[in-house]
Order: structure tokens, then sequence, then C-alpha cells
């Protein structure tokens, strides 16, 4: 619980910098009682960058400070995280102070791999003892999340933030990626002494869409979770944009991938806006190309060979891609199948958009909805801060709870 004892208080305001060293912030006035005392978990703020009562609305209400729409959050390091808090009284500053956002602490293990075939951060504890394991998959952003992976670790597990694209020793782009290079590092960690055999996978996005096709192609996983997913193989992409390119192969078999097929008003649309200096959905691009139903069939995701329990987390305000339309087809496949598990879980958040959850939102950092991609365009990935930040909340809770479910029979 987040307390402030504030003498005539009036308004707090929240300050930290990004990875990118981006400003980010955010402030709240309050009325304080007789004694001068504001319990911000308990009184909404008469007026600020959120509305009614939370002990975190100064936290993921923080906005990019140079940017009309706001910004990404740039987070993939374990290091801690600085927040200062300015007490303001009349516009001036009368007391502050600074807290920390650890992502662990003593008694896990930071243990950077470079082995000839499997490159990552590992997070452990250190206490004796064999613990389950999760892999864990960035999403089209490529990279790798350490602090996700350093935060799960501090649960009990053996965590490893895998990257397969993006960072220096594995490729650039998305493009050819290899199934057997997670079948190698799947290997290598139910290998390493420090698990116990049992491993879970955990992808966002791109990852989600990876996730779900170690899933149905290997039989090695206890559970998977997979954020605002694709039913579909998608393209890969090149340069941080969507490419003709195969995103996936194995057995050096590249495989069906849905084609993208555009309407000219589509595309009219999103160049005006970017005039217009307005933020960029790219969730109209999926309409025409989700018609061709022939094409995909063929490169439907085969839900229905995953035989472990799968928890489905999607938005309904989704602005890259319709992952609730997503989840929806899946789950009326695994329906028509005998062979799925009965133990799945369905997280919908009718407001949320794209990012609404481990690991790519925290209810303690900046919430994210926009992104400036350069050149002066600004994307939005649907949802507000404040729906994101509830669905990040939640979903935190019950994302643990499926691991701790579905882990160590």
């Amino acid at each position: 619980m987040f307390w402030s004892t504030i003498k005539i208080a009036r308004s707090i305001h929240a300050t930290t910098y990004d990875e990118k060293d981006k400003k980010f912030c955010s402030y709240a006035t309050y009325h304080a009682n007789q004694e001068g005392v504001v319990d911000v978990s308990s009184q909404k703020p008469i007026e600020g960058t959120y509305n009614g009562v939370d002990r975190s609305g100064l936290f993921w209400s923080m906005k990019h400070a140079n940017s009309k729409w706001d910004d990404y959050y740039e987070k993939t390091t374990s290091d801690e995280v600085s927040i200062n808090l300015s007490l303001l009284k009349n516009g001036e500053m009368v007391d502050s102070v600074t807290i920390t956002r650890h992502f662990y602490k003593s008694g896990i293990r930071k243990e950077g791999i470079q082995d000839e075939e499997v490159k990552g951060t590992l997070f452990y504890p250190e206490s004796k003892g064999k613990y389950p394991a999760v892999i864990i998959l960035g999403g089209s952003d490529g990279g790798l999340q350490e602090h996700a992976a350093a935060l799960l670790a501090s649960k009990g597990y053996v965590v490893f933030a895998l990257p397969y694209f993006g960072v220096e020793g594995v490729p650039k782009d998305l493009e050819n990626i290899p199934l057997e290079y997670f079948q190698k590092a799947t290997t290598w960690l139910h290998e390493h002494p420090k698990t116990n055999g049992e491993i879970s996978l955990i992808g966002y996005s791109r990852g989600g869409e990876l996730a779900l096709l170690l899933g149905s192609t290997f039989d090695y996983y206890k559970s998977i979770i997979v954020g605002a997913p694709s039913a579909y193989v998608t393209a890969g992409m090149k340069n941080g944009i969507f490419a003709p390119v195969t995103a996936w192969v194995y057995n050096q078999q590249p495989f069906p991938q849905v084609k993208f097929t555009y309407r000219f008003s589509t595309m009219f649309s999103m160049v005006k806006n970017w005039v217009l200096k307005k933020p960029i959905s790219y969730l109209s691009i999926w309409d025409r190309t989700l018609e061709n139903e022939d094409g995909l069939q063929e490169a439907r995701i085969p839900i229905e060979a995953i035989k472990i329990p799968v928890m489905f987390i999607s938005g309904g305000d989704d602005q890259l891609w319709p992952s609730k339309r997503y989840v929806d087809i899946m789950k009326e496949e695994i329906k028509k199948s005998t062979n799925s598990s009965c133990r799945n879980r369905y997280l919908y958040y009718e407001d949320a958009g794209h990012f609404l959850s481990f690991p790519y939102s925290y209810v303690n950092l900046p919430a994210n909805v926009y992104m400036n991609v350069g050149v002066g365009m600004t994307m939005t990935f649907g949802g507000t801060k404040e729906a994101n930040a509830t669905a990040a909340k939640d979903t935190w809770v019950q994302m643990l709870e499926f691991l701790n479910e579905n882990m160590g029979d």
C-alpha cells in the first residue's frame, strides 16, 4: 500500500525516465483533511492525470513530457526504476522524495547466457532446490524482457528471457527464425541444475503467436500464457515493419502465413492521419486480409494440437490487430477438439488495448497506449492508460495463479 502523509497538501507531481532517457510525468491535486493529511489510497484527486481512487494512479498515468499524444515507455533491462515525487503548495515545491521500483533484490541471481546455440538472460532463486521454469518471449520489438524475467523469478521460478531477433547474437529481423532454436533453448533449460524439468511459455503479441506454434509443434511444455496473440501465422518483419518475408521455419520449411491485402481507402486514411499528425491504427489493415478464408485456413495455427492448459489474454480495443477476434476463433476450434485441455482460461478486457498485461505492462509503471515511430508518425495500440493499467493489475494475479495451478502436478 502506498501512503502519503502530507500537511496542508495541494498537489503531488511524479517524474521518471525510461531507458531512452525520455521524461514521463504525472500529477494529482487533493483536498487535505483538517490535520493536513492526504491518503492517496482512499482519496480521489480533485484534478490531475487520473480520476478516481487509485493508489497507483500517479504511476500508471505518467505521460511523456515532450509528446502531444504521449509515447511508449521503454523498459527491457532488469535495472531498477527511480520515480521522484514532489509536493507542491501554491505552485512551490515544499518537499520531495525518490522511490525505487525493483524487479529483483537479494536472493535472485542473474546469469547472462551466451551459449553457442542459446542466448538470453536467466534469473533464478539462489536458495537450494529445484524450481519450475518459464521462458518469456517478446513481441515484434525484438530483444528480451529482462525486467519481466527478474520479477517472475522473485515469485519462485527459473525464468529465461529468450531473444530471437533484434539483439546481438540473434538475427536482426523477424525473418526465417527456426523453431529448432527454441527447441534447443528448451532442452538447455530443462537440463539446467536449478530447474525441476517443468517449463511453461509466456509470449506476447508475435511472441504469443510463437508460443502457440511451439506448443502445437513440441510436447515439452506444462502450460502457455499468451497476451494479445494471433490465431494465424503472420508475415515476418524488416526494420520493424511487416514485410513479405517468412517469419518462422521448421526443418527448413516455412510455415504458411497470412498474405496481406489492403484497401486503398485504408492506406489513404492512414496517410491522412500521418499528415494531420493524428495517431494511426493498424487495426483496419486486417479487414481485407481476413476475408481470404482459404488463405487463412492454410495459415491457421493448429491450436487443437495443444494438449496443455493455455491462458489467452485479449483487449476489446486492440488497435494493432484483432486479438479478441483471434482468441474467439481459437476458442471455437478448441471446442471442436477432444484433445485440448479443459483447463484453458480466457481473460478479456473490453476497454483495454494491445499492451494490457505482463510482460509489457506493469501497474507501477507508465501504461502504454501510443508510440512515436519516427518521421512524425504516432501509432495507437488501443485502450486507455487506466484500462490498460487495470487489466495489467488483474492479469498479473491471474497469471501467477495459472502458473501455480499448472506446474508441479
